[in-house]
């Protein structure tokens, strides 16, 4: 089994469209992993029909019991986040803004407050139009660990071909050079690059063509779109 990762230095040079084109020509030989969990669009083009859904989690969450909490303030004290909030009787935390550093856990003399783990997306499995399966995910508002998705995106993609036997794994990474990009590149047999013939399109593929030879990964280099705006040749 071998997996294709496409990647792109920024958005809009026609990655996406291009992994699609590529699951669809193998068919029922891959299994597709879409690991733009942050923006994830893939199922659209495949007709994903999102039959299995399981949640993530990642990272923790502060709460503060009301029951217990004597609203001393010592936790809004502590909060470099400004996740805290008094209240009338007893302080409240934003969830959006909580880092779970656990700081206000730790200064509570009243164990009054407890860390949750935060659920951190979703991860499907779906049966696309190509008679094969795809694996996606949606990274949850606000949260973090884009990376440890990506991750057990590819892993269960993975599973899925080495036990349909499948030849490949198509996977649509994200833009960029950031953790998500680093974790999809992760395994990878070939990397696809996709860029534009414009000043940001090469600006960009020579970041995440420096990314891809830190792991010494064989890959290639598609220009889309080159040809948009050159005098047809009679």
């Amino acid at each position: 089994m071998r997996e294709v990762v496409v990647i792109s230095g920024k958005g809009g040079t026609g990655k996406t469209s291009l992994s699609a084109s590529y699951a669809y020509l193998e068919g029922n030989n891959a299994v597709v992993s879409d690991c733009d969990v942050d923006a994830a669009n893939m199922h659209l083009l495949l007709d994903a029909n999102f039959k299995n859904q399981s949640d993530f989690f990642s990272g923790e969450i502060a709460i503060i019991d009301e029951e217990s909490c004597i609203n001393c303030g010592d936790c809004f004290d502590a909060c470099h986040f400004d996740a805290i909030t008094p209240g009338d009787d007893f302080h409240v935390v934003d969830p959006i803004s909580c880092e779970g550093c656990h700081y206000c856990y730790r200064v509570c003399e009243h164990d009054s407050i407890v860390m949750q783990t935060l659920k951190a997306g979703d991860l499907f499995i779906s049966d696309i139009k190509n008679s094969t399966q795809m694996v996606h995910a949606k990274l949850g508002f606000a949260a973090e660990n884009s990376g440890k998705l990506v991750a057990k995106v590819k892993t269960q993609a993975k599973t899925l071909a080495l036990k349909g036997d499948k030849e490949f794994v198509i996977t649509d990474g994200s833009p960029g050079i950031g953790c998500p990009v680093i974790s999809s590149l992760s395994g990878a047999s070939l990397v696809v690059l996709v860029t534009e013939a414009t000043v940001s399109g090469l600006h960009d593929l020579k970041r995440v063509q420096e990314l891809v030879k830190t792991f010494n990964l064989e890959a290639v280099c598609i220009i889309n779109k080159y040809d948009f705006g050159m005098s047809p040749i009679n």
